[in-house]
């Protein structure tokens, strides 16, 4: 111990024998602090400076219309933008774009360009003017070479506006139609609007009642309707086969109008064969003489009988026309027929009186001369057919015959024509049958349709009269009864963000300063062995040393120095007004990180040489990037995450965080009894590994020494 301590003493009185040396050693503990408080006040709240970003907007926006006001987005951000300072905003004309661009391609002023297109408004509007919605597009160029971290910056600037945009246009539109509905009074006529909307749907309901019965009804008709159709139906072929009798009587009729026709030809034929037996009547008249006298009586008799027959024969036939004709034609008048018929029985009967005088011999002469002058009567009455009576009664015929002959072709036609019509309806029968038997399901397709409807109905009534009691309709209309203007702003900005910083560390300096505390210890150290040989002089006293008492004599002033070094980083960093809530433990701290950095250092030197010096770098390089310093080491490559834990760094830095931002249990305790077990690997080097490590150190040395790569006293 006594040779150990020995050495150190002999190095204190080297330096205060040499100025220079006490000076440089001066600076070797100053610069490492100066390092560190140079980057930790750059680092201070560099957020705060962006203002001094310059980025240029430029507005080609032209504007537009919405719900009746002219708006212009684009000029509204840029005046909203000259009184923001988050960025150094510069308006540019929009014809100085081309100025602009150049630049900023130029990377002179500039870090980034924002241009509001032409048709920004009008995109933003058409949520109001068109199916088709478009989006407005913010057009950002950004130059990424300039600075690594400037892009990154106004990106988020660029976010900041973009949000803001969206805040104001949903403020602005909430803002008018809560305006708008106060205006017509839109709660009243929710709540009229919802009581009118109930008793429609009770109405609606009612209707349906309504119409379910109108289609029972129907349904009833339908299927009466449908049985008579079916009986009508079956009675076609009846009514059918009667319009074939129809046309065959007609047919026959026809024929019997063609034979009869002959019949009316021949009526002058008929009356001048008449009137010949009328003059044949007058003749046998004429030739009988009722004087018994001159004949005799029996023969007289004779005579007369024999007129009578012959009378009674042209009667009959005269009968038998008579009859014929009023078969044929009903109603048709027969006068010339009728006159001789009357005639003809008047003579019969007169002849009759005449022959019962005769047969009575016993009648007086004065009955006798009687009917002798009826018999003269008879004679003198012209039983002859007038001409007239001939021509009149052919054209009665004649008429009657044309008129019949025409009715019976009429007939023939609507018989024709009422079959073909019986085929038509027997179809149309069919169709309308079964167009109601459709009818029939559709009905009840109905039926059941109009049910479902009634109970939705009844849902909607039931649901529509229970929103007016829920919550949520309430709430609706005490919206639109609040002040607009907080509506507005409550919509546009519904979230609100509280922090609760746990640790509260107010700067971001602070936030840095364990790591370029840290780094700075680190980089002192290896300041320090590069400057300070490891080695003793060679000298016959020294020789006699032990290896171990030759490293730990010469690590006291190493020690020492380390420590110094973390002693003004830590009281400078509190100048500094670094925020640390615990002032002794920091500054124990980051000494104690000094004094540990250095052993691993010194060990690595002293048992290597330059090529632990250089290790020394190596590990120092590595712990920058990928202790978790800066950036979240989960946001690091793999190895990195694999390394961090067994860096030095890492628990050194995270026992300044307890000392800086709060203590959490005991992890300040565990930080430091990790961080000293950094110094096991070093001490086994120096104190175990040292006999075996010189001779490969010597032999390292001298071939450092042959390339003369040894420039480093």
């Amino acid at each position: 111990m006594k040779q150990i301590i020995k050495i150190f003493i002999n190095d204190i009185k080297a330096i205060t024998r040499r100025l220079v040396a006490a000076v440089i050693l001066g600076g070797l503990v100053i610069i490492p602090g100066i390092y560190a408080w140079l980057n930790i006040d750059s680092n201070w709240d560099p957020y705060e400076n962006t203002k001094n970003l310059p980025i240029a907007i430029v507005n080609k926006d032209k504007g537009a219309t919405i719900l009746g006001d002219e708006i212009n987005v684009g000029e509204s951000l840029v005046d909203n933008l000259k009184n923001n300072d988050a960025m150094g905003w510069k308006p540019y004309h929009k014809e100085r774009e081309n100025e602009v661009r150049k630049e900023l391609e130029k990377s002179s002023t500039l870090y980034g360009e924002i241009i509001i297109p032409d048709d920004f408004s009008k995109n933003l509007t058409t949520v109001f003017q068109s199916k088709d919605l478009k989006k407005p597009n913010l057009l950002f160029i950004v130059n990424n070479k300039k600075n690594p971290i400037a892009p990154l910056i106004v990106k988020k600037a660029v976010s900041a506006i973009e949000t803001t945009l969206n805040k104001e246009f949903v403020n602005t539109l909430v803002l008018k139609a809560l305006n708008t509905a106060d205006e017509i009074n839109l709660v009243t006529k929710i709540a009229h609007t919802t009581d009118e909307l109930i008793d429609k749907l009770d109405k609606a309901k009612d209707d349906l009642d309504t119409l379910k019965a109108v289609f029972n009804t129907l349904q009833l008709a339908s299927d009466s309707t449908s049985s008579s159709l079916s009986a009508f139906r079956d009675l076609l072929p009846t009514i059918t086969s009667l319009t074939g009798t129809t046309e065959e009587g007609v047919s026959n009729l026809q024929n019997a109008l063609k034979s009869f026709k002959g019949l009316t030809d021949n009526v002058s034929n008929i009356v001048n064969e008449l009137e010949k037996e009328g003059k044949e009547i007058k003749d046998i008249i004429k030739s009988i003489d009722l004087d018994p006298q001159k004949e005799n009586v029996e023969m007289i008799s004779a005579k007369m009988d024999d007129v009578s027959v012959k009378l009674a024969e042209k009667a009959t036939k005269i009968k038998n026309m008579k009859e014929a004709l009023q078969v044929f034609f009903g109603g048709i008048e027969t006068p010339i027929l009728t006159d001789l018929q009357n005639r003809i029985q008047r003579i019969i009967d007169d002849l009759d009186g005449a022959k019962k005088i005769i047969d009575n011999n016993k009648k007086t002469k004065s009955e006798i001369k009687n009917a002798q002058k009826q018999l003269k009567e008879i004679y003198m009455d012209d039983i002859s057919v007038n001409k007239q009576y001939r021509v009149d009664m052919k054209s009665d015929l004649d008429n009657a015959y044309g008129n019949a002959s025409k009715t019976m072709d009429g007939v023939k036609d609507l018989m024709s024509g009422l079959n073909k019509a019986m085929t038509k309806t027997d179809k149309a029968l069919e169709k309308m049958i079964h167009a109601l038997d459709n009818s029939k399901e559709l009905n009840d397709n109905i039926d059941t349709v109009i049910v479902k409807i009634q109970e939705e109905l009844d849902k909607a009534i039931t649901t529509l009269q229970g929103e007016k009691e829920k919550e949520l309709y309430n709430n609706i209309v005490n919206i639109l009864e609040n002040d607009p203007n907080k509506v507005a702003d409550f919509i546009s900005n519904p979230v609100q963000t509280n922090t609760k910083n746990l640790y509260d560390i107010k700067s971001y300096g602070s936030k840095m300063a364990p790591f370029y505390t840290i780094l700075a210890c680190w980089v002192g150290c290896t300041i320090l062995i590069a400057i300070i040989k490891t080695d003793l002089e060679k000298t016959p006293e020294n020789d006699k040393l032990k290896n171990y008492q030759k490293f730990l004599g010469r690590f006291i002033l190493f020690a020492i120095l380390a420590m110094s070094q973390g002693f003004f980083i830590s009281v400078g960093d509190i100048i500094l007004k670094v925020q640390v809530i615990n002032k002794p433990l920091f500054i124990l701290t980051t000494m104690t990180a000094s004094l540990v950095f250095m052993l691993f250092i010194y060990s690595l030197a002293i048992s290597f040489g330059k090529v632990g010096e250089a290790v020394t770098i190596i590990i120092m390089v590595l712990q920058v990037a990928g202790s978790g310093g800066t950036f979240p080491i989960e946001l690091l490559p793999r190895i990195f995450q694999v390394m961090q834990p067994i860096m030095p760094f890492y628990p050194a830095m995270n026992a300044l965080r307890e000392t800086i931002g709060g203590f959490y249990e005991n992890d300040y305790l565990k930080y430091m009894l990790m961080l000293l077990a950094h110094t096991i690997i070093p001490l086994i080097l120096g104190l175990v590994l040292r006999n075996p490590l010189i001779h490969l150190k010597e032999k390292v040395e001298k071939e450092v020494e042959k390339t003369k790569t040894n420039i480093i006293i």
